[in-house]
């Protein structure tokens, strides 16, 4: 009989402890569920800001080579050919900034209001400058002439708008 006893106790304590474990887990498990989502959170957040990071360095990357590539001396270099009138060197060249310029358009959305404002006014001025060179030269200019014109002009500049917009850039970039 003592061992039936016994073992009617055994069990009863070991019942009891299962409930009372059960219950604890009941009432525990919440926690620890919501511990286990917020650390998921963390963790997505933290691959969110890393992909947000890798875009934004990406879009000033893409505007620094945007910038190189819409200076005068840039677009002069690709563009100058044998054989091509002056009117089809402007042509070329009026084209490839704005084809640059698309290519980047969408680089705005990743990089502050500040720095869109300075890529956007740079390309504008840059084709105001193209497309005004040669006003006063004759009608027999030669391509050449027009370079030189548009050189004079960027030598005669205190700051190079080209070699300014990269720095804050790339100062905008550093903070």
């Amino acid at each position: 009989m003592e061992y039936i006893d016994f073992f009617k106790q055994l069990f009863v304590l070991a019942f009891g402890v299962f409930i009372a474990l059960v219950l604890a887990f009941y009432i525990i498990w919440p926690k620890i569920e919501g511990h286990f989502l917020k650390m998921g959170n963390i963790n997505q957040n933290k691959e969110l800001l890393k992909d947000r990071l890798q875009l934004r360095f990406a879009a000033y990357e893409r505007l620094l080579l945007f910038v190189h590539r819409v200076s005068p001396e840039q677009l002069m270099l690709r563009h100058h050919g044998q054989g091509i009138s002056l009117h089809q060197f402007k042509q070329a060249i009026l084209a490839d900034i704005e084809s640059e310029f698309q290519h980047n358009f969408t680089q705005q959305l990743y990089v502050s209001d500040v720095a869109w404002t300075i890529v956007r006014d740079l390309k504008g001025n840059t084709l105001d400058l193209m497309r005004n060179a040669n006003k006063g030269m004759g009608a027999e200019a030669s391509v050449d002439s027009y370079i030189e014109v548009v050189l004079k002009h960027m030598k005669a500049l205190d700051v190079n708008p080209y070699e300014a917009a990269q720095v804050l850039l790339k100062k905008e970039l550093a903070v």
